[in-house]
């Protein structure tokens, strides 16, 4: 293979994609709070899926119950 050189190790943010340190997640601190925000919207997301999935099986089985 001509002209590949073997790259240093190294390791890319996992928002933005800039090379940084092998110890290293995030590039910088915008990045890190980016990431951390996207992580709680998504956790509150499925949260209200599964609320809502709750919802939908129980209600019927409520308005179905015999009325006495």
């Amino acid at each position: 293979m001509i002209g590949l050189t073997k790259a240093p190790s190294h390791k890319h943010c996992i928002v933005c994609g800039k090379t940084i340190d092998d110890a290293e997640t995030f590039c910088d601190e915008v990045c890190e709070s980016k990431y951390r925000s996207a992580q709680r919207r998504q956790t509150l997301f499925f949260l209200v899926f599964i609320g809502l999935l709750i919802l939908m099986l129980i209600v019927p089985v409520i308005l179905k119950a015999p009325q006495g």
